[in-house]
């Protein structure tokens, strides 16, 4: 498989398909098997969140609590792994109706070597005090060229939180950020000290989305959208795209969107192997 810098350069012509919190459609979100099945369904990245226990266990889960999505309640950071082992995952995104299942919750390096050779990681972080953690543990893994690490950045004062890091430069970063009306251009401009390779992005004008783009391509940067429901870009949404994914997915590949995070990875990659895309 390629390593993140060579999948994530606009030079690699794919339109990249990342399952949000694995697929979760067909596994509990945030789990082994999700990862397997973002794999079996054809996607590029598998996006994972990471939390830590009450005695600093790196394990997947995406709520602070885990109510939504374990047989236990309580705060993540409250509960110590040996207890979190005993829990189950609820099916699919959870809640109070969902079924256990016989899935127990990931440990962050349970994941890691499952996805091992076989798909890119992107790792959400949640919570920044434990981005130096995470970046430890892909080093630690050797998986530095299959990983990279998300984290909101809207203002130059990250930019001294992320690069202060021992391990930045050598687990891609990828930044969280928004396009605002006039001035997505000039922020893309002080984000380029720190080197990514794509932009996370969010909007609620195409048009500031659009202003972007020459800034984009000067800095050979990839640019990804999500079309999750709650995304809250616009109306660009999964939902949406079940009906008309010309308007969605399509509009936003022919701006020059090369990577889409969605939860209809069978839908999407469908839909780009019939435009010729994969």
């Amino acid at each position: 498989m390629l390593s993140v810098t060579e999948l994530l350069h606009p030079s690699h012509q794919r339109v990249l398909v990342a399952a949000h919190r694995g697929a979760w459609r067909w596994a509990p979100e945030n789990s082994l098997p999700a990862i397997d099945e973002a794999v079996a369904l054809g996607a590029d990245i598998v996006e994972l969140d990471v939390r830590a226990t009450a005695d600093d266990v790196l394990v997947l889960m995406h709520d602070a609590d885990l109510a939504r999505m374990t047989t236990l309640a309580g705060l993540v950071s409250h509960t110590p792994y040996a207890a979190l082992r005993q829990a189950r995952l609820k099916a699919g995104d959870g809640g109070a109706d969902a079924v256990a299942t016989s899935h127990a919750v990931p440990t962050l390096a349970q994941a890691l070597e499952a996805s091992r050779g076989r798909i890119t990681v992107n790792i959400d972080t949640k919570d920044m005090a434990l981005a130096d953690r995470i970046a430890q543990a892909v080093v630690a893994a050797g998986l530095c060229d299959q990983v990279f690490v998300k984290a909101t950045v809207t203002a130059p004062a990250h930019l001294q939180q992320v690069s202060a890091s021992p391990f930045f430069g050598r687990v891609p970063f990828v930044p969280i950020t928004q396009a605002l009306p006039g001035r997505f251009a000039h922020d893309l401009q002080w984000m380029q000290a720190l080197g990514c390779p794509m932009y996370e992005v969010a909007f609620t004008e195409l048009q500031a989305l659009r202003a972007g783009l020459p800034e984009l391509q000067r800095q050979q940067a990839r640019l990804w959208v999500n079309t999750i429901d709650c995304s809250h870009s616009l109306d660009f949404c999964d939902s949406r795209a079940r009906s008309n994914p010309d308007a969605v997915w399509g509009l936003l590949i022919d701006l020059g969107v090369g990577a889409i995070q969605t939860d209809e990875v069978d839908r999407l990659v469908a839909y780009l192997q019939a435009r010729g895309l994969r």
